[in-house]
């Protein structure tokens, strides 16, 4: 774990296989849109499957799937209706990363590309709503929104793939890839730093073990 060069004055998260540990809720969501649109087949046999081939935004994850193109949004719609239907586990670490920030009063956001409906009713569900100062769902891309933080000072920003990644280090934040989510090491590796509990980010605040 390496941590940032300046504590942070923000830290951002991406919400789904970065603080909610829900590939396994993610694969049965795809499968329930997928039938939606008559296109059950496409499903990818496993969770693990789900997990080599996910993208985002999701609409271009289904589109590489194999949906039509009048059919991505509709898929987009019910996979976010199918995850705010299901129950999700808290990703490691991640009740104690929050209770930190908000001990050493660092604001943390959500820049998601889920609906806000399913982030805020996670929240709700896991008992998390009042340590998240906002939540920003159907973001993309994600820098546009992290930039505006990241003119406020220093950003650290937390995600589980390739893109987020991508988008954390455009936007100048130092980005922090977690290994448990949707993406393989190997997606993270432009990564800042790799951490497999995000009781390391809570560390990089300065929490204690």
């Amino acid at each position: 774990m390496i941590a940032p060069p300046r504590p942070p004055a923000v830290v951002a998260v991406d919400w789904n296989g970065t603080m909610v540990d829900d590939a396994e809720r993610a694969w049965r969501a795809t499968r329930a849109a997928l039938a939606i649109v008559d296109q059950e087949a496409l499903t990818p046999a496993t969770a693990d499957a789900f997990r080599d081939g996910f993208r985002l935004p999701m609409d271009a994850y289904f589109a590489a799937l194999g949906v039509p193109a009048d059919a991505t949004g509709r898929c987009v719609d019910e996979w976010n209706a199918a995850m705010s239907a299901a129950p999700t586990t808290l990703a490691p670490g991640a009740r104690h990363f929050l209770g930190v920030a908000g001990t050493l009063g660092v604001p943390v956001v959500v820049v998601s590309g889920a609906d806000e409906s399913v982030v805020h009713g996670d929240c709700h569900a896991q008992g998390l709503t009042a340590l998240i100062s906002e939540v920003h769902g159907n973001v993309h891309p994600k820098r546009e929104v992290l930039r505006r933080y990241r003119s406020k000072g220093p950003l650290l920003y937390v995600g589980d793939t390739r893109y987020d990644v991508a988008e954390g280090l455009g936007a100048g934040a130092w980005t922090v890839g977690v290994d448990f989510g949707y993406g393989s090491r190997s997606d993270l590796a432009d990564a800042h730093t790799i951490v497999s509990d995000l009781r390391d980010v809570a560390r990089m605040l300065g929490g204690v073990p």
